[in-house]
């Protein structure tokens, strides 16, 4: 029997390659965002807007599944970088209510559905979370490290219910909007820093992803995984 899994944040870059590589491995795939998928993936799709604590409630009292056995929470957004002097209120709060509260809320409503399933979550993140960002504004630094608090917490607390809850912390992934927003000149800079040499590409991200809603993860919880060719390297 397939596994039921929603994806939020799932119509373009990361979010989507997962939904189709988990459509490929015999997963039910049930993406949310506030825009359509433009392509015929032969995934289903219900309209989300995380920033509306309506819109997601609706989200969850009408998804077709009968049961939910992991959530992907992918929804995110950025500023371009500036000095903190130029500080705007308003737009920080854009990037905080989509990358962290959203995230927050989402995971309010999809509880007690993981609960019933013993399900897992897994948290799209970033390597800013973990160090800084080299083309964001801090607003998206500071979002995803509040991000990294809300998995180890949760993880904790919903040990007792067998809900394992993990993020992923991504460097740039080689999607369609990377190629718009950077030059091929700053893009083969960057590249010759990393030590593996290249810019990743969305099917590893996805099989990282894969891993850990899956029955292979007995274990993991609380965890931020690292994806970034060796760029940022604890032990």
């Amino acid at each position: 029997m397939s596994k039921n899994v929603v994806i939020i944040g799932g119509t373009s870059g990361i979010g989507l390659d997962t939904a189709l590589y988990l459509k490929s491995c015999g997963y039910s795939v049930l993406v949310g965002s506030r825009n359509y998928i433009k392509e015929d993936a032969g995934v289903d799709y219900l309209k989300i807007d995380v920033t509306d604590e309506l819109s997601i409630e609706h989200f969850f009292n009408s998804i077709p599944f009968k049961s939910i056995d992991s959530i992907i929470y992918s929804a995110g957004i950025t500023m371009p970088q500036k000095s903190i002097q130029n500080f705007d209120k308003n737009e920080y709060m854009k990037v905080h209510d989509v990358n962290l509260l959203g995230a927050i809320l989402t995971l309010k409503y999809a509880y007690p559905l993981l609960k019933e399933t013993k399900g897992k979550v897994v948290i799209v993140n970033s390597i800013a979370s973990r160090t800084y960002s080299k083309l964001s504004g801090f607003e998206y630094t500071v979002t995803k490290a509040g991000l990294s608090g809300l998995v180890k917490q949760l993880a904790v607390e919903w040990a007792k219910d067998m809900v394992l809850i993990n993020s992923i912390n991504p460097s740039m992934v080689e999607t369609p909007m990377l190629k718009e927003n950077i030059n091929p000149d700053a893009l083969k800079l960057i590249e010759n820093q990393i030590p593996l040499g290249r810019i990743a590409k969305p099917n590893e991200i996805a099989k990282v992803i894969e891993f850990l809603i899956s029955d292979k993860n007995t274990y993991i919880t609380g965890a931020g995984v690292d994806i970034n060719g060796g760029q940022f390297l604890t032990g």
